[in-house]
């Protein structure tokens, strides 16, 4: 059973939104040293939570590939690493293989087939592929940003400044707010007293 608290679920947050965040922009973003956000990464990847951070290409940049498994007998497995075509190696006896090639055509299927390195014994094309992934079972713990209580059900999320934060209700959203428009006034009023304070005691 996998754990995750807040600050888990705002660095999932944030990597969903933009993957390709530094960690010192996570670490800023999260409010926290560089360290702690690279030993998190580090976890939720062991842990199987995050799998891959990737970017979206135009599906007219991707090229069309066919998928084939071959079973194949080999006393030169170390050979199988140099096609490029071979896109996937598993041994099932000391010297067969079941391997997945991905071809153009029919004329790169036959150039693989008839390499000297190997003898295919027989050849099953792919009509259709289903990908399943491994979903990790999660246990999510964390508590709201202003009333420190545990979050039942979906949080409330809200970003400021560049910062998330989880609120378990609207109520503790507002007045969170309330708390930081107030702050932020009496930062202001702190920066012109102070500038009022040095402009009399330079006239004086």
């Amino acid at each position: 059973m996998i754990r995750l608290d807040g600050l888990d679920l705002k660095l999932i947050y944030l990597l969903m939104e933009n993957s390709r965040l530094s960690i010192s922009e996570l670490a800023e973003r999260l409010g926290v040293s560089r360290p702690t956000v690279k030993s998190r990464l580090e976890r939720l990847e062991k842990e199987g939570v995050i799998k891959r951070y990737t970017i979206k290409l135009n599906p007219e940049l991707q090229r069309a590939k066919n998928i084939v498994i071959l079973i194949i007998e080999t006393e030169k497995p170390n050979k199988l690493h140099e096609f490029e075509e071979i896109i996937e190696i598993n041994r099932f006896a000391s010297r067969k293989y079941l391997v997945k090639v991905a071809v153009e055509d029919m004329k790169d299927l036959k150039n693989i087939i008839e390499k000297p390195e190997f003898e295919v014994l027989e050849i099953m094309p792919i009509l259709e592929s289903i990908e399943k992934e491994y979903v990790p079972k999660v246990k999510v713990s964390f508590k709201c940003d202003y009333c420190g209580k545990e979050i039942v059900g979906e949080p409330i999320i809200y970003k400021y400044r560049n910062k998330v934060y989880f609120f378990c209700c609207e109520t503790c959203l507002r007045e969170f707010k309330r708390a930081r428009k107030n702050l932020e006034k009496s930062k202001k009023e702190q920066e012109i007293n102070h500038t009022h304070y040095h402009q009399n005691n330079s006239h004086s």
